[in-house]
Order: C-alpha cells, then sequence, then structure tokens
C-alpha cells in the first residue's frame, strides 16, 4: 500500500508541475471553456495548413524556375550555335545587342550609363554538346546560369556564365561572361 501511495504521490507531483509550465490550465475546475475555442484552434490550425502549402508552393516555382533557367540556356547556346539571330534576339533585353563577326563566332553586348560588358561566343565552331550545371539567384534578384559548352576540335569544356533578369515580366538575358 505504501508503495502505491508513493506512486500516486509522484504522478501528483508532476501533473502539478506540468500545470504549472502549462499555466494553470489542468486545475482549472469549473471554469467554463471559452465559447471561441473551437474557432480559435481551428484558425491556428488553418494558419498551419496554409504555411504549408505556401511553402510547397514556394518549391514548386523555384524547381519550375530552375526548370525553365536550364532549358533557356541550352536553347541560348544552341540558337547561337545556329546563328539563328531572330530567336536569340528574342531572348535578350533591350540593353543587350547580338553580333555575329565575319567569321561567324558572334557575342553579345550589354552596355549602359555605369556597365559594358561583351560576351564572345565561339560561334565559329561546330557545338558538340551543351548542358547546364547550375544557376543562383543573386541579392539584386538576376540569376546567373552556369552552362557547359563543349566545342569541336577543343579538349576541354568552356564555362559559360549566362546573366537573366525580369524584364516585363519576362527572365531576359542580358549579359553572358567566360573564360575565352
Amino acid at each position: 500500500m505504501k508503495r502505491y501511495l508513493c506512486y500516486f504521490a509522484t504522478m501528483l507531483l508532476v501533473l502539478v508541475t506540468t500545470d504549472l509550465y502549462l499555466g494553470g490550465v489542468l486545475f482549472r475546475f469549473g471554469e467554463p471553456v471559452p465559447d471561441d475555442i473551437s474557432a480559435r484552434l481551428s484558425s491556428v490550425n488553418h494558419a498551419g495548413r496554409q504555411f504549408r502549402r505556401q511553402k510547397e508552393t514556394e518549391e514548386e516555382n523555384v524547381k519550375e524556375l530552375g526548370e525553365f533557367i536550364a532549358s533557356e540556356s541550352c536553347e541560348f547556346v544552341q540558337a547561337t550555335f545556329r546563328r539563328d539571330k531572330a530567336r536569340v534576339t528574342s531572348m535578350l533585353s533591350e540593353d543587350t545587342e547580338y553580333m555575329i563577326s565575319e567569321n561567324n563566332s558572334s557575342y553579345i553586348r550589354y552596355a549602359t550609363e555605369d556597365m559594358h560588358v561583351e560576351g564572345y561566343m565561339a560561334t565559329d565552331r561546330n557545338l558538340v554538346q551543351v548542358t547546364q550545371s547550375w544557376y543562383v539567384i543573386e541579392d539584386d534578384g538576376t540569376i546567373t546560369s552556369g552552362v557547359q559548352v563543349e566545342i569541336e576540335g577543343k579538349k576541354d569544356c568552356q564555362t559559360w556564365y549566362i546573366h537573366y533578369r525580369k524584364s516585363s515580366d519576362e527572365w531576359k538575358i542580358f549579359m553572358l561572361e567566360n573564360g575565352i
């Protein structure tokens, strides 16, 4: 009997301690339950579901953006090697020009008051393969895509850094950098 009393006292001590941590909700005997308690619990559950849905949507949007950037980057490289001026130009921002040299190599020129960048592309050769390796969303809202370009007759792949920014709600290429 003494052992059971000891267990009972221990359980009561645990309940009292738990009640203290919970702010006294366990031992409010006789007090009415608030009418809006179910509404409060429902709103908490709704907020949790809404947060999960928002997080899932953001993850899907990032995944879709990544797939779009990968596809666009590879299409851009292929279009430059095909010398498809109309397609390449449609992918560029307003401040960027596409130039084809006499030897069939090409470059894009981005020129503003603050910056002037020309990205040379060895399109006078044949493209063997292009693969998008990675992309990163920069702090200023632009996206940089790293593309591996394999050119016929070259031992090593070139890495082209294709820079995108939003222009009229569309992602457009405004700059290209590479190790050439």
